[in-house]
């Protein structure tokens, strides 16, 4: 038997918010793993998707609030505090994080090559060929980027281990390896290590080169110097400072 309220029509505010908010949220979504799939570019990504996911889970959000004012007065009661309730947190969701992202990206310097050593950096040698087509080349930018680096990432500097060489190889591969990364190459006559980073979401892909050499002042002890570049964007929103972070607190 239906109760007065299941007999309500549905509100055609609270439906039009939920659809609002998962269009919304599936144009976020499908804005990042439809790149990484190759449906569209990112141009479309970054210019189209994501803005118009925000908008639409915003519009979403907006109706939601606007529900429970369509109930009142002499208009005829309907149905949809469920939607509206779904409508929110979906529309919310997609803004909240959007909004997210954009502070993010306001925080960071526009560099998206990271090294502990600026004046000497860990050069690539495995990984370039499989950046051939990728818009930011393995160059270090000189003292422009290394002057930024220095004003925002004052903590990246190269790591002493108090470990003599051939231990702090295997040391340095093994955790290397213990990382989502993908191990390219490395060896242990040169002291280099090369890696590739594949970002959830987008996909994007970020090289990691890491560089082992005897310390200047002690035989017994062993030098760690990292760097990490973005082979996409002009910025990196700190993820590969975030990332030499990680893989240094690792090896210590």
């Amino acid at each position: 038997m239906e109760t007065a309220n299941e007999q309500l029509p549905l509100s055609k505010t609270a439906i039009a918010a939920l659809i609002f908010s998962t269009v919304g949220v599936l144009a976020f979504l499908m804005s990042g793993y439809g790149y990484q799939w190759g449906w569209w570019g990112l141009f479309t990504s970054f210019r189209i998707l994501l803005p118009g996911g925000a908008i639409l889970g915003l519009l979403g959000l907006i109706l939601a609030f606007a529900y429970p004012f369509t109930n009142r007065g002499d208009k005829p009661g309907t149905r949809g505090k469920g939607l509206a309730y779904s409508a929110a947190f979906l529309g919310l969701l997609v803004v909240a994080n959007f909004g997210y992202w954009f502070y993010q990206a306001q925080q960071y310097p526009p560099i998206h090559d990271i090294t502990t050593d600026i004046q000497n950096p860990p050069e690539f040698k495995a990984v370039v060929p499989l950046r051939a087509d990728a818009p930011n080349d393995i160059e270090y930018g000189g003292e422009e980027v290394a002057k930024l680096q220095k004003e925002h990432y004052p903590d990246i500097e190269t790591l002493i281990l108090q470990v003599p060489y051939p231990g702090a190889f295997e040391r340095a591969l093994q955790v290397a390896r213990s990382t989502s990364w993908e191990i390219v190459g490395y060896s242990e006559q040169e002291g280099r290590i090369e890696a590739t980073h594949t970002l959830p979401w987008y996909g994007f892909k970020d090289d990691v080169v890491i560089r082992v050499d005897t310390a200047d002042s002690d035989s017994t002890a062993s030098k760690i110097d990292v760097r990490s570049v973005s082979r996409i964007g002009r910025g990196d929103i700190g993820v590969n400072a975030h990332r030499i972070r990680d893989y240094l607190q690792r090896l210590q």
